[in-house]
């Protein structure tokens, strides 16, 4: 069957080709290392033939997607003073590819059916890992975990708990069908026990703050412009506030205990302290992308052999600045603050819309998701990880709504159709 271009081009009308590539992609997120590189071309043409179909997606804008391409192409230029020349370059491109895929879903999918995508995927990775996971012993905290069939529990806590928004927004977000709702409850229900079961603190946290989000973002678009950005500024000043007089306080202690964790965050300060330290060693382009956890590096042995990672892979600082720092220096430093600090600023921005509220809150809340968990994670700074794929995503696609707001003679570069019947219960 011969379909039109502008079928797939248009996100009002692909949600039949859109919805399965997102589904496709998470499952590839997860279990790449499972899969191996089947997956990765399976999630390589789901993106890349539509771009080179019709590179103009790109084009379009570009005063946007170019900053979104700098630290890719500094990761990868790394190679020039790397030690671990083929590690960094191959870790290069395969995170340069990721975060372009990233851009062309961004160009080609609607939230709606990003949120559709991501019920689809997050219930089949979840019950993958139902089937086929198992208990972990954590030497380092001394419990027992159910970390799936991923290699740490702290990832089955994370698709958990991007499962949950997704399935919150298409049941309360959007007017989703009876199906859609069915799907998204169940989807939610594994998803809440898979993240108990997982017992990732980081996880249980980041998802309670990001439907707090939703629900402040909800009050806050009811407000009239005026009245909704001095919100804005007020609860930004008193959050902050707030988060300094608790860490004073012993709040922060407190919080950690009732997640039965201490004040080291089972070995986490150790591992910022040591980053800092071996960051410090070469501190303004780093050591190159990917090129630390190295076999053979004695600083990267002797972490593997403190945290008991018999197989040497998969580890990391637990912190996306300190990685940046390692990896790329002061310069990744930067360059991971400015997205961070984008995330953030696009967050706000979106919220102040009135137009399309359920994208914008579903936006807002995974951004700031995004934020919490680099304080303690490296989401958006690896080949292949879902947060690679939608801090990008999120951000271009805020971007663009936020300028065409701004420029009512902006438009975007596809022809209009009437939305298919498959999103006609999802839309806004």
């Amino acid at each position: 069957m011969n379909v039109p271009k502008r079928h797939l081009l248009d996100p009002e009308a692909n949600a039949a080709f859109v919805i399965p590539a997102i589904a496709l992609s998470f499952f590839v997120f997860a279990y790449s290392q499972l899969f191996g590189q089947v997956s990765i071309l399976a999630f390589y043409g789901c993106w890349l033939p539509a771009f080179i179909a019709a590179p103009g997606m790109l084009i379009w804008g570009a005063q946007r997607v170019l900053p979104l391409l700098v630290l890719p192409a500094v990761a990868t230029l790394s190679v020039l003073w790397s030690d671990v020349t083929s590690g960094t370059l191959r870790g290069g491109i395969q995170y340069g590819t990721t975060v372009f895929c990233g851009l062309v879903a961004a160009r080609l999918t609607s939230i709606p059916n990003l949120a559709a995508g991501g019920v689809i995927g997050g219930l089949l990775v979840l019950i993958y890992s139902a089937l086929n996971g198992s208990y972990a012993y954590d030497v380092v905290d001394g419990t027992y975990a159910f970390n799936g069939a991923f290699a740490s529990k702290n990832q089955l806590g994370y698709f958990a708990s991007l499962t949950l928004l997704f399935s919150f927004a298409v049941c309360f977000l959007y007017q989703a069908s009876a199906l859609w709702r069915a799907v998204a409850v169940a989807a939610a229900a594994l998803a809440l026990v898979l993240l108990q079961l997982s017992d990732s603190a980081t996880s249980m946290l980041s998802v309670m703050f990001s439907f707090g989000v939703i629900l402040a973002g909800r009050v806050l678009i009811g407000l009239p412009p005026r009245l909704r950005n001095a919100a804005i500024f007020v609860l930004i000043c008193g959050g902050l506030a707030l988060a300094a007089a608790a860490l004073n306080l012993g709040a922060f202690d407190a919080v950690l205990g009732a997640f039965g964790k201490d004040t080291t965050l089972t070995g986490r300060t150790y591992l910022w302290q040591r980053g800092i330290e071996i960051g410090g060693e070469q501190p303004y382009l780093g050591l190159g992308y990917y090129a630390f956890w190295t076999p053979g590096r004695t600083a990267a042995e002797e972490l593997w052999e403190t945290f008991y990672i018999t197989g040497k892979t998969g580890f990391h600082f637990h912190n996306t600045l300190i990685e940046g720092y390692v990896g790329l220096g002061l310069l990744g430093v930067v360059l991971l603050g400015a997205l961070t600090l984008a995330l953030v600023i696009m967050a706000v921005l979106t919220v102040r819309r009135t137009t399309a509220p359920g994208t914008s809150l579903l936006c807002a809340a995974l951004a700031l998701l995004f934020v919490l968990r680099s304080a303690v994670e490296i989401d958006f700074f690896t080949p292949y990880t879902a947060g690679s794929f939608l801090v990008p995503f999120l951000l271009l696609n805020m971007a663009d709504r936020y300028a065409m707001d701004r420029s009512a003679g902006e438009e975007w570069p596809v022809i209009r159709l009437r939305r298919p019947a498959l999103l006609t219960a999802q839309g806004e």
